[in-house]
């Protein structure tokens, strides 16, 4: 398969992305979740098509990121006026919504439906004082913010986080491993990965490669893998770069995917991994 045929189908599956995302999850968000719906929300998506065209387009790549940062501009400058004008009209807490939207948590907020939250509980799992425990973290609603002498702490330095009182009445961090939100979210966007991997393997597998030229999802990651390895990793190791080939591609496409996934604000999407620091801090220790 020449690389002008790679390069035409990526262009292809691109634009079809593009639309689906825009389009639909504007319409999807407008009408169901307008809660999470912002007027320049269809513009993410047309701002990593631009990039991923201009990406492989390569003779206009200076361009390409010229007009990528000056619709960033241009959008941001809207989304301030917006907001602000928002906030002036409907009183809205920008601040709770944002940090709402990227902490972490104990449970998964779906939606609202009147005053009735929809969240996914997640398994809480510590060992305190009286030792281990595993419960869902729905028992805090049912017993009135507290369960088994454990609750979240509402302000302080453990703000948001599991803690106990000890013999003299203070608060107490004990040992927590609890499968939060963000753990969660990088389960799924781990399993998305290896499937997307998993996949490609299995078509290569049954096609052979000088007879079938691969289409849609797997045309589309042999020509991001192809990009990523020849002009990237090649160019800046050098003759060794194939040692450390299969870690950097897997280093790349977990934060892709990572980053796209937490672009979308519902889920299973929205979890805020990257910006996690311990995240990054493995990420960076790894590498």
């Amino acid at each position: 398969m020449s690389l002008l045929a790679v390069k035409r189908k990526f262009i292809i599956s691109l634009t079809i992305l593009m639309v689906v995302l825009s389009w639909g999850g504007a319409l999807v968000f407008h009408t169901l979740l307008p809660r999470y719906y912002f007027a320049w929300y269809p513009s993410i998506p047309i701002f990593f098509y631009l990039f991923g065209l201009f990406y492989i387009m390569r003779s206009l790549r200076y361009i390409g990121t010229v007009l990528m940062l000056l619709i960033a501009f241009l959008q941001g400058a809207n989304a301030r006026e917006e907001s602000e004008t928002d906030y002036k009209e409907q009183q809205v807490d920008v601040n709770e919504i944002v940090f709402g939207h990227i902490g972490d948590s104990y449970e998964w907020h779906i939606t609202d439906i009147g005053d009735t939250p929809i969240a996914i509980p997640l398994p809480v799992i510590v060992k305190s004082s009286t030792g281990w425990h595993v419960f869902l973290s729905s028992r805090f609603e049912e017993g009135n913010g507290e369960y088994e002498g454990l609750y979240i702490a509402k302000d302080g330095e453990y703000k948001g986080k599991i803690v106990e009182k000890d013999a003299s009445g203070n608060e107490v961090k004990p040992l927590d491993i609890s499968i939060t939100k963000n753990v969660t979210g990088l389960f799924v966007n781990s399993a998305i990965l290896v499937i997307l991997v998993l996949s490609c393997a299995r078509w290569y597998k049954k096609h052979p490669v000088e007879k079938e030229a691969p289409k849609g999802m797997v045309g589309m990651m042999e020509a991001c893998i192809l990009a990523i390895n020849d002009d990237v990793i090649k160019g800046c190791i050098g003759k060794d770069y194939k040692r450390y080939a299969p870690y950097l591609l897997t280093a790349f496409f977990f934060i892709l995917i990572n980053n796209l996934m937490g672009l979308i604000p519902f889920f299973p999407g929205g979890a805020n991994i990257t910006g996690n620091i311990a995240v990054t801090f493995v990420l960076a220790i790894c590498t």
